[in-house]
């Protein structure tokens, strides 16, 4: 590496230096400070200076030239400081588990660079961005984000091979944005948000090639939408909703091969809405606001998911009725190959021995979840069970206008006590194996009318003797 001088510039005098820099560096306000370094000893004395000198009339940019670095000492971000990496790069970290941290800074930057070994931190600080880095093979998280962070920005990143969570919020208040970030090869979730409050939306950022869940959210609470994301090849679910978290629309994602890390228990879905506490204790409140125009492809188990858990050792407990919701419509949505794994040829009997077995269904809304809204206008082709199923005391107002094609039992089925506030109405099913709706065991429609039926292998509609049809 060669060995420069620190080269200062203060109050935009530095004009030689700035022109003799073969990338773009942020605009600066008046009276800005920029420090120019090619090796990791002229780093840290720039470092060393922004800290004693930064300041919000006079901040500061640090610009790392092209080149590879080794570092051995931790990057700690000063206050009104941007740490600006030249295209091509690299910093090769032998510090512990995050090479930059950001502990209490207002104002601080990190744009560019690539960083191997070792990821981000960011606590408790306000006016924060990371973006356009690249960190790769860091043990613990990619990017981590804890405590009160006021203003922050975590966009256009690259994280790859994180040990642990490639972006992971943890007991954070998070106001700002999570966007056009692509997470690749995560040992364990994608984006991992627990025990958080975000303000903002999760939109734009592919996910891919991940061991678990895709985007997963734990009592936090998310004032903003998960929209415009894509997953491929999640081998957990691609959104997870748990444990008192919420959120505003799901709109607008693209998911393809998704889940195998549940495969053969309760399964894995598209988009899971899931409030259950396990075996004995209430859900808490868990819900979105709507799940719209998502494209799902080639799942193990379902599509979309709401679960909300019975309480107690009987289906029939009301403890956890309308725990898990979606406050308006599940409309739009186009769901193609759902149910993709295979059960072994004994599965029936590890069900008897306590095993569980997830239905491989389009649109599943199960144990006491709601609907308030409508479900609508989705296109469900080819499950390995039914195109929508409801059961065990699960409860939506109208199922209308959906195109149901190609599934191995039934077009709709509402099961154990379900009920159908509203219609089933007008819609087009197309090759079922058994019937086109079903109603069964004290499950209740309110009216069936307007649906269209083509090649279905057992009755149109078919309503067993403990289940009911108000008006057909």
């Amino acid at each position: 590496m060669k060995n420069f001088s620190i080269i200062k510039a203060y109050k935009l005098c530095f004009i030689c230096a700035a022109a003799l820099l073969p990338f773009s560096i942020p605009a600066k306000k008046a009276g800005a400070a920029e420090i120019i370094v090619t090796d990791v000893k002229e780093l840290n004395k720039a470092l060393s200076n922004a800290k004693d000198n930064a300041s919000k009339d006079e901040p500061y940019t640090i610009s790392v030239q092209a080149g590879n670095y080794k570092l051995d000492y931790t990057i700690n971000m000063p206050s009104y400081t941007t740490l600006v990496s030249e295209p091509g790069t690299t910093i090769l970290c032998n510090t512990e588990e995050y090479a930059v941290l950001i502990t209490g800074a207002s104002d601080a930057a990190i744009d560019g660079g690539c960083f191997k070994g070792s990821g981000i931190f960011s606590k408790g600080g306000q006016n924060i961005t990371i973006k356009n880095t690249t960190v790769e093979s860091a043990p613990d998280c990619g990017i981590l984000i804890k405590n009160d962070n006021k203003q922050i920005s975590v966009e256009g990143n690259t994280i790859k091979k994180a040990g642990r969570f490639s972006i992971a919020l943890m007991g954070a208040d998070f106001n700002g944005s999570i966007e056009k970030n692509t997470i690749t090869q995560s040992e364990d979730i994608g984006m991992y948000l627990y025990t958080s409050s975000f303000k903002g939306d999760i939109s734009g950022n592919t996910i891919k090639n991940c061991k678990r869940t895709g985007i997963y959210a734990g009592v936090t609470a998310i004032d903003g939408d998960i929209k415009n994301n894509t997953f491929k090849n999640v081998k957990g679910h691609g959104i997870g909703i748990y444990h008192g978290s919420h959120a505003n629309a799901i709109d607008n994602n693209k998911m393809d091969g998704i889940g195998g890390y549940n495969n053969g228990g309760n399964g894995d879905c598209g988009i899971m809405i899931n409030g259950d506490e396990g075996k004995g204790k209430k859900a808490t409140p868990t819900y979105v606001k709507s799940i719209t125009n998502n494209i799902i492809k080639n799942v193990t188990y379902s599509g979309i998911k709401l679960y909300s858990g019975p309480s107690g050792a009987s289906d029939d407990s009301k403890a956890n009725q309308d725990k898990t919701y979606v406050k308006d419509d599940i409309k739009g949505n186009t769901l193609y190959n759902i149910g993709t794994y295979k059960h072994s040829k004994d599965w029936k009997k590890e069900i008897q021995k306590g095993g569980r077995y997830g239905a491989q269904t389009g649109i599943y809304i199960d144990a006491h979840a709601r609907v308030y809204g409508d479900i609508c206008q989705n296109k469900i082709t080819k499950t390995n069970l039914h195109g929508i199923y409801m059961r065990v005391g699960a409860v939506a107002k109208d199922i209308y206008n959906n195109t149901i094609t190609d599934t191995v039992e039934d077009g709709i089925c509402i099961n154990k006590k379900a009920k159908v506030t509203g219609s089933i109405k007008n819609n087009k099913i197309t090759n079922a194996k058994t019937c086109g709706i079903c109603v069964r065991e004290g499950a209740v429609v309110n009216k069936v009318s307007g649906n269209t039926f083509k090649k279905i292998g057992y009755k149109d509609i078919f309503v067993t003797s403990n289940g009911k049809i108000k008006k057909n």
